[in-house]
């Protein structure tokens, strides 16, 4: 049955208000800490546009987190998840532009590129939708080169959590627990969209996700990286 409601307009519209209320009540559970709060409070003072990215994992808590005044614009798959997701995180006043891995995505850089021209802030999920998970695709250092903008990383964590069965393990907090969220270094854009040059951007920032993904693990006890089953 749920297949079948999510397949239509209403359904879609329940699902995500349902959703949305579950979020936003579990998140409110639990109590948040920024680690280096001036560090964030710096990038966004210093800097017109950067493209946000967290890998797809740590997607459910990243719109509670991210401070509401700087409003995010996410880049969603047409899929049909996708547009539960976008409908989903639009109650917590994230915008959506259509594309992803597909033929739809050149037309999602491209609106992505005319908000970042405007200083907006795109976010994308790099390894997402569907994986290979904490493998970064093109596309975030495309859209950095295109637009001569930098990538900023981000994660969070949490002291207690289940672990879904996808193929990203999402993480999901428990109820009351703690967590914390930390902000890593902008990444600056590739120097030409040469092959090269934009794989060498890709596997940098494979590394910095990594590497502020296992910050906050480390802050909250969390297993690492390389030993999650």
């Amino acid at each position: 049955m749920l297949k079948q409601l999510k397949r239509t307009r209403a359904g879609m519209f329940i699902i995500s208000w349902v959703a949305a209320l579950v979020i936003g009540l579990l998140l409110a559970s639990i109590r948040w800490r920024r680690h280096q709060p001036d560090h964030l409070d710096a990038i966004l003072a210093d800097h017109k546009g950067f493209i946000l990215v967290f890998w797809h994992e740590r997607l459910l808590s990243m719109v509670w987190l991210w401070p509401r005044a700087h409003r995010l614009t996410a880049l969603q798959s047409t899929h049909v998840d996708g547009r539960i997701i976008a409908h989903t995180v639009n109650h917590f006043g994230v915008n959506t532009v259509w594309g992803s891995s597909n033929r739809s995505a050149a037309a999602g850089l491209r609106k992505m590129k005319r908000i970042l021209d405007a200083g907006g802030i795109p976010t994308i999920t790099p390894d997402g939708p569907r994986g290979p998970a904490r493998k970064t695709a093109m596309g975030p250092v495309a859209l950095a080169h295109l637009a001569g903008k930098p990538i900023l990383p981000v994660a969070w964590s949490v002291e207690r959590c289940w672990r879904a069965s996808s193929w990203d393990r999402l993480m999901v907090p428990k109820p009351f627990t703690r967590g914390v969220f930390v902000v890593g270094d902008l990444i600056a854009p590739p120097a030409s969209g040469d092959r090269d040059d934009l794989e060498t951007a890709r596997a940098a920032l494979d590394t910095a996700l990594d590497d502020v993904t296992r910050a906050a693990d480390q802050l909250t006890d969390q297993p690492s990286l390389d030993r999650l089953p």
